[in-house]
């Protein structure tokens, strides 16, 4: 845990030294990219935390996909074995690699946590207005620990989330393409060609209440149906992967409970956000989706596994609620408490759902468990 922790203050002091003013849109127009800090030190920071990311070893899935990489097939084969829907390119990425850049899996792990930890920050960046205050929150609602314990999605919602500009300005011609090379890293990614017709509605609308009651029906029926869709996906590696036992311990009403906190703060803020955000809409029907999935986790963690796709959206809607009811004199304590709460959060998923140490011998900063880590 201790990894988390200094990484998280040398990243935070990089953003704040490069704090910089925000221009204040004009009266009626709504924010769209919002950068409060200087870009080298976005860099800076981003690239610093992508590299400790990379070091990673007993963390998660990294040890399997160090093994998958070690047995890679040549590229060569690779075309030779291409194949729609099965993943093929998430293959195809490795093979380039072992072929042509190199066979250590420690620079592989380091070049995908770059190639996944830059979209994700990046979106951050252009869009939170606070960069520092979303940075904190996307460590401490678990951002960072579920791309490490979700390799090769992560790389898949990275794809996506790059994509985000292509939903607000509604380019289906070219979104729904990209969300299929996207399911070629991880074909849950088809998800988001239903989702594109429905992240544009107004929020709280009609939509929001027909995905609350979907949402609602899900969970309802989870323990009668739950096992049927986990079965459904057993052929798969999906389904194989995280229908298992081993998924359930994470998903709990405790957590379920704070993924519906953005939507609440959102609903009760939702008077004074209208014309605030050009993409509030978006943003707040991917964190609703956010919530349902994870209710719907605790009785089939297949579900939960959907939410790795949502959260980083919710991490933007907290920036955006916050920051606005912490305007309100009467509600200046709350961003503060709220960093207070996330923290306590953090800690809660490290030691109690986690297991993890202040110190862990092999997580970080080795490459073998013969190892001991210094830090």
């Amino acid at each position: 845990m201790n990894v988390f922790v200094y990484t998280t203050m040398l990243v935070f002091v990089l953003f704040y030294i490069g704090h910089k003013p925000v221009k204040l849109p004009a009266v009626g127009e709504e924010k769209a990219i919002i950068r409060d800090t200087y870009m080298v030190a976005f860099i800076l920071g981003t690239a610093l935390l992508a590299f400790i990311s990379g070091q990673r070893l007993a963390f998660g899935d990294t040890m399997a996909y160090i093994e998958y990489f070690n047995k890679a097939m040549p590229i060569n084969e690779c075309f030779a074995n291409f194949s729609i829907g099965h993943e093929w390119l998430f293959q195809l990425y490795m093979s380039f690699i072992h072929t042509y850049i190199t066979n250590d899996p420690r620079i592989y792990i380091e070049i995908t946590s770059y190639l996944t930890i830059f979209p994700l920050l990046y979106f951050l960046y252009n869009y939170s207005g606070d960069l520092r205050f979303a940075f904190y929150l996307f460590i401490t609602v678990g951002c960072l620990e579920h791309l490490m314990n979700g390799l090769r999605q992560y790389l898949a919602a990275a794809i996506l989330v790059a994509c985000f500009p292509l939903i607000a300005k509604k380019k289906w011609y070219i979104y729904i393409p990209l969300v299929f090379v996207a399911a070629q890293m991880h074909t849950s990614a088809y998800i988001f060609i239903p989702l594109y017709f429905i992240a544009n509605t107004k929020a709280f609308g009609k939509v929001t209440k027909i995905i609350l009651l979907v949402g609602i029906a899900v969970i309802v029926t989870s323990p009668f149906i739950g096992n049927t869709v986990s079965n459904l996906l057993l052929g798969t590696d999906y389904g194989a992967r995280y229908s298992t036992q081993e998924w359930q311990y994470s998903i709990n009403p405790f957590r379920i409970a704070v993924s519906f906190v953005p939507i609440l703060l959102a609903y009760i803020n939702r008077n004074r956000m209208r014309q605030q955000y050009k993409y509030y809409d978006v943003v707040f029907n991917m964190s609703l989706f956010f919530a349902v999935f994870t209710a719907a986790g605790v009785f089939a963690a297949v579900y939960a596994r959907f939410n790795l796709y949502f959260e980083i959206y919710t991490v933007v809607l907290l920036v955006w609620n916050i920051n606005e009811i912490s305007k309100d004199r009467n509600y200046i304590w709350l961003k503060p408490v709220a960093c207070i709460c996330y923290a306590l959060y953090f800690i809660y998923q490290m030691l109690i759902t986690y297991n993890i140490d202040w110190h862990e011998d092999h997580m970080f900063f080795v490459n073998s468990l013969n190892e001991t880590s210094w830090l």
